[in-house]
Protein backbone atom coordinates (compact mmCIF):
# COMPACT_ATOMS: atom_id res chain seq x y z
CA UNK A 1 0.00 0.00 0.00
CA UNK A 2 1.87 3.04 -0.85
CA UNK A 3 1.86 6.12 1.17
CA UNK A 4 0.19 9.37 0.26
CA UNK A 5 3.03 11.81 1.09
CA UNK A 6 0.85 14.51 -0.63
CA UNK A 7 -2.17 14.26 1.42
CA UNK A 8 0.21 13.72 4.49
CA UNK A 9 1.54 16.86 4.16
CA UNK A 10 -1.34 19.10 3.02
CA UNK A 11 -3.56 17.77 6.19
CA UNK A 12 -0.47 18.25 8.25
CA UNK A 13 -0.31 22.28 6.85
CA UNK A 14 -4.13 22.27 7.64
CA UNK A 15 -4.01 20.48 10.70
CA UNK A 16 -1.31 22.54 12.20
CA UNK A 17 -3.59 25.50 11.14
CA UNK A 18 -6.88 23.88 13.34
CA UNK A 19 -4.23 22.51 16.04
CA UNK A 20 -1.83 25.69 16.91
CA UNK A 21 -2.33 28.37 14.50
CA UNK A 22 -5.62 29.19 15.42
CA UNK A 23 -6.40 29.00 19.16
CA UNK A 24 -2.79 30.67 19.67
CA UNK A 25 -4.15 33.61 17.14
CA UNK A 26 -7.01 33.78 19.57
CA UNK A 27 -4.50 34.11 22.76
CA UNK A 28 -2.59 36.99 20.96
CA UNK A 29 -5.63 38.70 19.90
CA UNK A 30 -7.49 38.33 23.73
CA UNK A 31 -3.91 39.47 25.36
CA UNK A 32 -3.43 42.01 22.95
CA UNK A 33 -6.62 43.61 23.63
CA UNK A 34 -6.09 43.04 27.23
CA UNK A 35 -9.13 41.14 27.88
CA UNK A 36 -7.34 37.78 28.96
CA UNK A 37 -4.22 36.64 30.22
CA UNK A 38 -3.47 33.06 29.46
CA UNK A 39 -0.69 31.80 31.81
CA UNK A 40 2.69 30.46 30.00
CA UNK A 41 2.00 26.73 30.78
CA UNK A 42 -1.39 26.44 29.11
CA UNK A 43 -0.07 28.31 25.99
CA UNK A 44 3.22 25.69 25.90
CA UNK A 45 0.00 22.86 26.35
CA UNK A 46 -1.83 24.30 23.47
CA UNK A 47 2.07 23.72 20.86
CA UNK A 48 2.79 20.32 22.30
CA UNK A 49 -1.09 19.19 21.96
CA UNK A 50 -1.05 20.70 18.84
CA UNK A 51 2.25 19.08 17.25
CA UNK A 52 0.50 15.79 18.71
CA UNK A 53 -2.96 16.22 16.77
CA UNK A 54 -0.79 17.15 14.22
CA UNK A 55 0.30 14.28 13.64
CA UNK A 56 -1.77 11.62 13.85
CA UNK A 57 -3.81 14.15 11.61
CA UNK A 58 -1.18 13.39 8.75
CA UNK A 59 -0.85 9.78 9.85
CA UNK A 60 -4.43 9.59 8.86
CA UNK A 61 -3.88 10.04 4.92
CA UNK A 62 -1.26 8.14 4.60
CA UNK A 63 -3.62 5.20 4.07
CA UNK A 64 -6.38 5.41 1.65
CA UNK A 65 -9.47 6.75 2.56
CA UNK A 66 -12.16 3.45 1.86
CA UNK A 67 -9.60 1.35 3.96
CA UNK A 68 -9.58 0.01 7.90
CA UNK A 69 -6.08 1.59 8.59
CA UNK A 70 -7.88 5.09 7.92
CA UNK A 71 -10.45 4.59 9.60
CA UNK A 72 -9.07 3.36 13.01
CA UNK A 73 -6.71 6.37 12.79
CA UNK A 74 -9.70 8.54 12.42
CA UNK A 75 -10.66 6.79 15.18
CA UNK A 76 -8.07 7.65 17.53
CA UNK A 77 -7.59 11.24 15.97
CA UNK A 78 -11.58 12.04 17.06
CA UNK A 79 -10.49 10.46 20.68
CA UNK A 80 -7.61 12.86 20.57
CA UNK A 81 -9.68 15.87 19.84
CA UNK A 82 -12.17 15.02 22.50
CA UNK A 83 -9.33 14.70 24.96
CA UNK A 84 -7.73 18.56 23.51
CA UNK A 85 -11.42 19.96 23.51
CA UNK A 86 -12.10 18.68 27.28
CA UNK A 87 -8.33 20.28 27.92
CA UNK A 88 -10.03 23.99 26.39
CA UNK A 89 -13.15 23.49 28.56
CA UNK A 90 -11.06 23.32 31.85
CA UNK A 91 -11.76 19.51 32.21
CA UNK A 92 -8.24 18.84 33.52
CA UNK A 93 -8.62 21.56 36.24
CA UNK A 94 -9.71 20.18 39.76
CA UNK A 95 -10.97 23.66 40.74
CA UNK A 96 -12.92 24.77 37.60
CA UNK A 97 -15.80 23.67 36.50
CA UNK A 98 -16.38 22.58 33.05
CA UNK A 99 -17.22 25.20 30.65
CA UNK A 100 -16.03 27.77 32.99
CA UNK A 101 -14.37 30.94 31.47
CA UNK A 102 -13.68 34.47 33.34
CA UNK A 103 -12.93 37.45 30.82
CA UNK A 104 -11.04 40.73 32.40
CA UNK A 105 -10.74 44.34 31.80
CA UNK A 106 -10.75 48.03 33.29
CA UNK A 107 -14.48 48.03 32.59
CA UNK A 108 -16.08 44.48 32.19
CA UNK A 109 -15.59 41.34 33.69
CA UNK A 110 -17.46 38.54 33.00
CA UNK A 111 -17.73 34.92 33.79
CA UNK A 112 -19.68 32.13 31.64
CA UNK A 113 -20.56 29.12 32.26
CA UNK A 114 -20.86 27.05 28.93
CA UNK A 115 -21.62 23.50 30.07
CA UNK A 116 -23.90 23.00 27.58
CA UNK A 117 -21.44 24.04 24.92
CA UNK A 118 -19.06 21.95 26.09
CA UNK A 119 -20.69 18.70 26.55
CA UNK A 120 -22.82 19.19 23.03
CA UNK A 121 -18.84 19.58 21.34
CA UNK A 122 -17.86 16.48 23.72
CA UNK A 123 -20.77 14.54 22.82
CA UNK A 124 -20.30 15.06 18.69
CA UNK A 125 -17.05 14.02 19.14
CA UNK A 126 -17.51 10.67 20.74
CA UNK A 127 -20.59 9.70 17.88
CA UNK A 128 -17.85 10.50 15.36
CA UNK A 129 -15.16 8.18 17.22
CA UNK A 130 -17.83 5.48 17.65
CA UNK A 131 -18.64 5.98 13.90
CA UNK A 132 -15.20 5.52 12.48
CA UNK A 133 -14.24 2.83 15.27
CA UNK A 134 -17.56 0.95 13.20
CA UNK A 135 -16.54 1.95 10.12
CA UNK A 136 -12.90 0.52 10.75
CA UNK A 137 -14.75 -3.03 11.84
CA UNK A 138 -17.06 -3.45 8.81
CA UNK A 139 -13.88 -2.73 6.43
CA UNK A 140 -11.77 -5.25 8.41
CA UNK A 141 -13.85 -7.73 8.33
CA UNK A 142 -15.30 -7.02 4.50
CA UNK A 143 -18.95 -7.21 5.77
CA UNK A 144 -21.82 -4.90 7.49
CA UNK A 145 -22.81 -5.14 10.65
CA UNK A 146 -26.52 -4.53 9.63
CA UNK A 147 -29.91 -3.37 11.83
CA UNK A 148 -32.00 -4.17 8.99
CA UNK A 149 -32.91 -6.69 6.47
CA UNK A 150 -31.85 -4.03 3.66
CA UNK A 151 -28.67 -4.48 4.78
CA UNK A 152 -28.27 -0.77 6.33
CA UNK A 153 -24.43 -0.21 7.99
CA UNK A 154 -24.44 0.18 11.57
CA UNK A 155 -21.68 3.10 10.85
CA UNK A 156 -24.37 5.27 8.56
CA UNK A 157 -26.61 4.88 11.93
CA UNK A 158 -23.45 7.14 13.78
CA UNK A 159 -22.92 9.20 10.58
CA UNK A 160 -26.24 10.35 10.28
CA UNK A 161 -26.62 10.95 14.32
CA UNK A 162 -23.18 12.77 14.09
CA UNK A 163 -24.53 14.99 11.38
CA UNK A 164 -27.87 15.87 12.94
CA UNK A 165 -25.55 16.64 16.13
CA UNK A 166 -23.35 19.18 13.93
CA UNK A 167 -25.92 20.88 12.23
CA UNK A 168 -27.76 21.20 16.04
CA UNK A 169 -24.50 23.22 17.13
CA UNK A 170 -24.19 24.85 14.44
CA UNK A 171 -27.51 26.25 14.91
CA UNK A 172 -26.86 26.95 18.39
CA UNK A 173 -24.79 28.92 17.98
CA UNK A 174 -25.95 31.00 15.04
CA UNK A 175 -28.96 31.36 17.43
CA UNK A 176 -26.27 32.54 20.00
CA UNK A 177 -24.52 34.95 18.23
CA UNK A 178 -28.28 36.18 16.48
CA UNK A 179 -29.52 36.64 19.99
CA UNK A 180 -26.54 38.22 21.49
CA UNK A 181 -26.64 41.21 18.64
CA UNK A 182 -29.93 42.04 19.04
CA UNK A 183 -29.77 42.58 23.02
CA UNK A 184 -29.56 45.81 24.50
CA UNK A 185 -29.37 47.41 28.34
CA UNK A 186 -29.64 50.86 28.33
CA UNK A 187 -29.36 52.58 31.77
CA UNK A 188 -31.08 56.30 31.85
CA UNK A 189 -28.67 59.33 32.03
CA UNK A 190 -29.12 60.69 36.10
CA UNK A 191 -31.29 63.79 36.08
CA UNK A 192 -31.15 65.67 39.35
CA UNK A 193 -34.65 64.11 40.58
CA UNK A 194 -33.16 60.96 40.41
CA UNK A 195 -31.19 62.14 43.82
CA UNK A 196 -33.63 62.50 46.91
CA UNK A 197 -31.76 64.33 49.56
CA UNK A 198 -33.69 63.60 52.83
CA UNK A 199 -32.11 66.72 55.22
CA UNK A 200 -34.42 64.93 58.17
CA UNK A 201 -35.95 68.37 58.78
CA UNK A 202 -32.50 69.86 60.36
CA UNK A 203 -31.15 72.15 57.90
CA UNK A 204 -26.88 72.85 58.42
CA UNK A 205 -26.90 69.53 60.49
CA UNK A 206 -25.57 67.05 57.59
CA UNK A 207 -24.84 64.03 60.25
CA UNK A 208 -28.74 62.88 60.07
CA UNK A 209 -29.11 63.49 56.10
CA UNK A 210 -29.83 60.92 54.01
CA UNK A 211 -29.06 60.12 49.88
CA UNK A 212 -31.05 57.68 47.65
CA UNK A 213 -30.17 57.94 44.18
CA UNK A 214 -32.91 56.11 41.55
CA UNK A 215 -31.58 54.29 38.35
CA UNK A 216 -33.67 53.97 35.39
CA UNK A 217 -32.41 51.09 32.64
CA UNK A 218 -34.09 49.86 29.84
CA UNK A 219 -33.59 45.61 28.72
CA UNK A 220 -34.58 45.46 25.22
CA UNK A 221 -34.59 41.27 24.14
CA UNK A 222 -35.15 40.96 20.89
CA UNK A 223 -33.14 37.69 20.69
CA UNK A 224 -34.78 34.26 20.36
CA UNK A 225 -34.07 32.95 24.24
CA UNK A 226 -36.04 34.81 27.21
CA UNK A 227 -33.49 36.17 30.00
CA UNK A 228 -34.29 33.97 33.64
CA UNK A 229 -33.34 34.34 36.89
CA UNK A 230 -31.87 38.14 36.70
CA UNK A 231 -30.26 39.15 40.05
CA UNK A 232 -29.04 42.95 39.78
CA UNK A 233 -26.79 44.13 42.37
CA UNK A 234 -25.72 47.31 42.55
CA UNK A 235 -22.83 49.64 44.09
CA UNK A 236 -21.51 53.39 44.05
CA UNK A 237 -17.39 53.82 44.83
CA UNK A 238 -15.68 57.05 45.55
CA UNK A 239 -12.29 57.71 43.05
CA UNK A 240 -10.70 56.64 46.03
CA UNK A 241 -11.96 53.44 45.78
CA UNK A 242 -14.25 53.22 48.78
CA UNK A 243 -17.36 52.17 48.70
CA UNK A 244 -20.31 54.72 49.43
CA UNK A 245 -23.58 52.96 49.12
CA UNK A 246 -25.34 50.27 46.97
CA UNK A 247 -28.16 48.23 46.23
CA UNK A 248 -28.02 44.19 46.25
CA UNK A 249 -29.57 41.50 44.98
CA UNK A 250 -32.68 43.11 43.21
CA UNK A 251 -34.31 40.02 41.56
CA UNK A 252 -35.87 40.70 38.28
CA UNK A 253 -37.70 37.07 37.34
CA UNK A 254 -37.14 37.29 33.79
CA UNK A 255 -36.97 39.02 30.01
CA UNK A 256 -38.82 37.09 27.64
CA UNK A 257 -37.82 36.97 23.78
CA UNK A 258 -39.05 39.92 21.54
CA UNK A 259 -40.04 42.12 24.42
CA UNK A 260 -38.87 45.63 25.22
CA UNK A 261 -38.77 46.04 29.08
CA UNK A 262 -38.75 49.83 29.81
CA UNK A 263 -38.50 52.24 32.93
CA UNK A 264 -37.51 49.55 35.37
CA UNK A 265 -35.76 51.35 38.29
CA UNK A 266 -33.56 50.23 40.90
CA UNK A 267 -33.21 52.89 44.32
CA UNK A 268 -29.00 53.30 45.40
CA UNK A 269 -28.91 54.17 49.35
CA UNK A 270 -25.61 55.98 50.65
CA UNK A 271 -24.01 54.48 53.50
CA UNK A 272 -24.52 57.07 56.25
CA UNK A 273 -20.87 57.63 57.00
CA UNK A 274 -20.75 58.98 53.65
CA UNK A 275 -23.60 61.11 52.95
CA UNK A 276 -21.06 63.93 53.89
CA UNK A 277 -18.56 63.02 51.29
CA UNK A 278 -21.46 63.54 48.63
CA UNK A 279 -23.15 66.22 50.02
CA UNK A 280 -19.57 68.74 49.92
CA UNK A 281 -17.40 66.91 47.42
CA UNK A 282 -17.62 66.90 43.73
CA UNK A 283 -15.76 63.14 42.46
CA UNK A 284 -16.09 60.76 39.28
CA UNK A 285 -17.52 58.28 41.17
CA UNK A 286 -18.13 54.26 39.37
CA UNK A 287 -21.20 52.88 39.43
CA UNK A 288 -20.27 49.13 39.72
CA UNK A 289 -23.30 46.97 37.61
CA UNK A 290 -23.31 43.27 38.53
CA UNK A 291 -25.85 41.05 36.69
CA UNK A 292 -26.37 37.13 37.06
CA UNK A 293 -28.72 35.42 34.98
CA UNK A 294 -29.07 32.59 32.77
CA UNK A 295 -29.76 32.78 28.97
CA UNK A 296 -29.61 30.29 26.29
CA UNK A 297 -28.34 27.71 29.27
CA UNK A 298 -25.45 29.75 29.70
CA UNK A 299 -24.43 31.35 33.17
CA UNK A 300 -23.57 34.77 32.77
CA UNK A 301 -22.29 36.96 35.86
CA UNK A 302 -21.19 40.40 34.19
CA UNK A 303 -19.71 43.19 36.64
CA UNK A 304 -19.46 46.45 34.53
CA UNK A 305 -18.42 49.55 35.81
CA UNK A 306 -19.10 52.62 34.76
CA UNK A 307 -17.72 56.42 35.58
CA UNK A 308 -20.65 58.77 37.33
CA UNK A 309 -19.59 62.22 37.49
CA UNK A 310 -21.07 63.65 40.94
CA UNK A 311 -20.90 67.42 41.81
CA UNK A 312 -21.31 68.41 45.41
CA UNK A 313 -24.67 69.34 46.55
CA UNK A 314 -23.60 72.46 48.43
Amino acid sequence: MEIQWGKMILHGFISAVFYIGLPLGIIYIFEYLNVITFADSFTISIIIFGLIGTFFSMLKYAFPKETSANRLVSFFISIYSGIFLFYIFGGFEPSTKLGTYYIHTDIIQILLGMQIIAWLLLGSIIIRALQYLVEAIELRNKKDYTVSKKGFKLSQIFKAFGFLMGLLIMGYFASIIYSGMNLNFHLHEMVPSDVVWDEAGTLGNYTDDSINITLTFDIINNGLYAIYDVNLSLGLYASNGTKLGGAPNQYFGGFHSFTQTLDQSVTLVVNSTYVGYLIFNSDTLTLQISFETLYAAIYIYLTLNLPVPWSALV
